[in-house]
């Protein structure tokens, strides 16, 4: 057993499974660490881009996929994304890959 303080525990939203709920926070985590390494994270009002782009290796990924929406939400383009197939070139655009 675990026990888990209730402030930490969400509610898992519908249309996810308990495996896609439960790899949320690795993945998300992972990109923001990421992010952060790059300089892209977290943003501070004295941050100013000279170049505001990123390239996105497995873009249709976990964390690339992941790497790609929170690029997105932080003003980041163009993003770059680079995937292993031609059959998931409309996954990454749909994501946001410029």
């Amino acid at each position: 057993r675990v026990l888990v303080p209730k402030h930490q525990l969400r509610k898992i939203p519908d249309g996810l499974s308990f495996a896609e709920a439960a790899s949320l926070p690795a993945v998300s985590l992972t990109a923001l660490y990421a992010l952060q390494l790059a300089g892209c994270f977290p943003i501070t009002n004295t941050m100013k881009y000279s170049n505001n782009s990123i390239l996105i290796h497995s873009a249709a990924g976990g964390v690339g996929s992941m790497l790609v929406q929170i690029s997105k939400i932080l003003g980041l383009k163009p993003i770059v994304g680079v995937v292993g197939s031609s059959s998931k070139v409309n996954e990454a655009t749909a994501l946001g890959c410029d």
